[in-house]
């Protein structure tokens, strides 16, 4: 019996296996050589494969090939093998024209080549030979891996997609893919359906698969959270799923919809039947269930505080009536809300509240939805205060504080709550002792509704399931902004505040720029000739660029490429080179960046912007985030979480604040404009609002009421007899 390793390649012709899994088997490949394994494989008459192991005899059957590992001997596309060249971060040196080179020439031969002919693969590319014997070392290195990066490649998936597959699936991932593509939707994280179903169509995969049906129903149902939709009635849902299928039968609906019961049978979907027959996912419904049950159940429970009143004169002798009301509702009830809009007195209430709450010996904890309304609020009040999901000690998988851990605090008070989704309320409210602790949730419910589903805030105070105080009087401190952006929640857009020229005004309109470049050109040269120059403002640190969307001459990608090669060159003295089509611009030292993703690796969190301090070689960058270094390898996925910051969406900036919030409102965005995303852009401004765009834009947006259209199990199953 040979002892070493041997290789055997061959075409499989006859497969034997045990059990609903491959538990056991052979395999005799065309060479007429049998061979035996052990342990899980996937493979089909036909298939071509790779056995590692020896040569045994076997008493009854002969010489034998005894297997330890099994993989495919997959074909290698030029298409997937220039894109696997030329995307590999480790890859130096062969940019995607070189790749496409090699490719052409050597296509499925590239192994071999690899191996055996460096110098001729280095004479194609046009490359020094140390950088071909470079690539020979990472192919050979990744030897079991490669093939299968090669074929996913042709897919147009990036490095990190394909690696996150390979190390998954191992070398058997083509074959798994070729059998279920849509594996990939229920396993790895990050792969959405029209991304697995553009896979599928290229491997010929029936459309009528059921985990294709299935998958393209739920993705209909995740498509509604994304919109920030709680459920999805039954029959728009059969609608939105025969417009993604695309199925080639007449009686697709009735397919889709057999499909349908079958999930809500098996639990892998979950209806409600309330004024709509509701369908959406099992754990947003059971969280709505779960919060409904826990306001109803507070909202008759009283709290006993003697000298309330007392106590209010004494610490907060400025209130008026509803914020007394407010403060009142915290130390006579276990959950209570106030809502009002800018320069209502929000914060001067809730500075009072914890003014009480220390007189009265109570242990108090802030908390807000990001870090920069976290750090705002500690400001004002001056008290410590935290991220919800630090409070709750979110490490990224797990949740430390819950029903068994409970927040040790005796009040909790929750800034910005028109931030707050349903699956971090429900979080919050799981980790409350309400027997212990009281809750008061402080908010805006003029401002946008949070990215992620749900909208509790509106639904409270649509409610009133809890007592509720909503402020509606200005206070006289307010000053001229504040009264401003309370001004466009009645559809009025006031004119450039009166001051002195060459100072900085509250409030200025720029609104004859009829045209989408007229904006940007006006933005720039703000930029560069007016808001460092004459009002004083660091480009970096004190300006915001809101505008609603990402794309378009006035969207974030736009705006941002040309304002990095503005600031380059007149902050640093550099030329930013032009970003190839389609493709991100190169972060450079200086720029403002945006995370885009919560990495607790990094303790970096999503919405959290910083400045880039050095690029390292290779590509590696170190971000200065509220001043602390955070260093990112080159070649990380972490990478592609940041973003250039000198312009954002208004619905990212939510719970931020800047000294100066520059707003683009022209009639090339009127698709998205409303009164609510216009107020929440202005009230991110401390000291000055620049509005740039046309007349007939800026009144279209101040004056479009929208019909807050959110699907909600909360709006159902909150108490029917308080409902307004």
């Amino acid at each position: 019996m040979s002892t070493e390793t041997t290789t055997l390649h061959g075409q499989v012709e006859t497969i034997f296996y045990a059990g609903p899994k491959f538990t056991a088997g052979g395999l005799r490949t065309d060479c007429g050589q049998f061979a035996r394994f052990a342990g899980p494989v996937f493979v089909r008459p036909s298939d071509a494969v790779r056995l590692e192991g020896r040569w045994v005899h076997h008493p009854k059957y002969g010489r034998q090939f005894e297997a330890d590992r099994m993989g495919h001997n997959l074909e290698m596309s030029p298409e997937g093998l220039a894109h696997y060249l030329a995307s590999h971060p480790k890859i130096k040196g062969i940019g995607p024209k070189k790749a496409e080179k090699i490719a052409a020439v050597f296509g499925r031969e590239f192994d071999k080549a690899i191996r055996s002919n460096p110098e001729g693969i280095a004479a194609v590319a046009q490359v020094p030979l140390e950088t071909i014997q470079a690539l020979q070392r990472i192919w050979i290195g990744n030897a079991d891996f490669n093939a299968a990066m090669t074929y996913l490649s042709a897919y147009e998936l990036t490095h990190y997609q394909v690696t996150t597959l390979v190390e998954k699936f191992g070398s058997q991932v083509v074959p798994l893919l070729e059998t279920d593509p849509y594996l990939l939707v229920r396993e790895v994280p990050g792969f959405g359906f029209k991304r697995v179903d553009k896979i599928a169509r290229k491997l010929n995969t029936d459309k009528e698969l059921p985990s294709r049906i299935r998958a393209g129903l739920r993705a209909c149902v995740t498509e509604a959270l994304d919109e920030g939709h709680c459920w999805v009635e039954y029959g728009d849902l059969l609608d939105r799923a025969e417009a993604l299928l695309v199925m080639d039968t007449l009686d697709s609906r009735e397919i889709i919809e057999r499909h349908l019961e079958a999930m809500l049978s098996a639990g892998a979907l979950a209806q409600e039947v309330f004024e709509h027959l509701a369908v959406g996912l099992p754990e947003i419904v059971r969280m709505e269930r779960d919060l409904a049950a826990i306001l109803k159940g507070t909202a008759t429970q009283r709290v006993e505080c003697r000298d309330i009143e007392v106590l209010i004169d004494r610490e907060g002798p400025l209130l008026n009536a509803d914020q007394r009301q407010a403060v009142r509702n915290v130390f006579t009830h276990r959950i209570s809300l106030m809502t009002g809009g800018a320069g209502s007195g929000k914060t001067y209430a809730v500075s009072t509240m914890v003014s009480i709450a220390e007189q009265l010996e109570l242990t108090v904890a802030l908390a807000a939805p990001t870090g920069k309304a976290a750090k705002r609020i500690e400001e004002v009040v001056r008290h410590e205060a935290s991220t919800i999901h630090r409070l709750l000690g979110f490490n990224g998988y797990d949740y430390a504080r819950d029903a068994f851990n409970p927040i040790e605090a005796d009040l909790l008070i929750v800034d910005e709550v028109s931030m707050v989704d349903i699956p971090l309320a429900w979080h919050l409210f799981r980790a409350v002792d309400l027997k212990k602790t009281t809750v008061v949730l402080v908010g805006d419910h003029n401002q946008l509704p949070p990215v992620g589903p749900g909208n509790l805030l509106r639904d409270l105070v649509n409610t009133r399931a809890i007592p509720t105080t909503v402020l509606t009087q200005i206070i006289r401190q307010a000053g001229v902004l504040k009264e401003n952006s309370i001004a466009i929640l009645h559809g009025q857009v006031s004119p450039t505040a009166a001051g002195v020229s060459g100072h900085r005004r509250p409030w200025y309109v720029v609104d004859n720029l009829s045209e989408a470049g007229s904006v940007a050109n006006v933005l720039l040269k703000l930029f560069d000739e007016v808001l460092q120059d004459r009002l004083g403002y660091d480009l970096i640190q004190d300006v915001q660029v809101l505008t609603p969307t990402h794309k378009g001459p006035l969207g974030t990608v736009e705006l941002n490429n040309a304002l990095q090669r503005l600031i380059q060159r007149k902050r640093y003295g550099v030329s930013a080179p032009l970003p190839e089509p389609n493709r991100r611009a190169a972060l450079l030292p200086g720029d403002k960046v945006i995370q885009t993703k919560n990495d607790y690796t990094l303790g970096v969190m999503n919405g959290a912007q910083g400045v880039v301090a050095a690029v390292l070689d290779g590509g590696g960058l170190v971000v200065h985030f509220d001043g602390k270094p955070v260093t990112i390898a080159a070649g990380s996925h972490q990478l592609s979480h940041l973003q250039l910051a000198y312009a954002t969406t208004i619905h990212k900036m939510q719970g931020s604040e800047f000294p100066c919030a520059l707003i683009i409102v022209h009639r090339s965005h009127s698709f998205m404009h409303h009164r609510n995303l216009l107020y929440t852009a202005v009230t991110r401004a401390k000291e000055s609002v620049i509005l740039l765009g046309d007349r007939w834009g800026i009144d279209h947006c101040a004056t479009k009421r929208q019909v807050d259209g959110r699907r909600t199990f909360l709006e159902f199953l909150l108490p029917e007899e308080i409902r307004l």
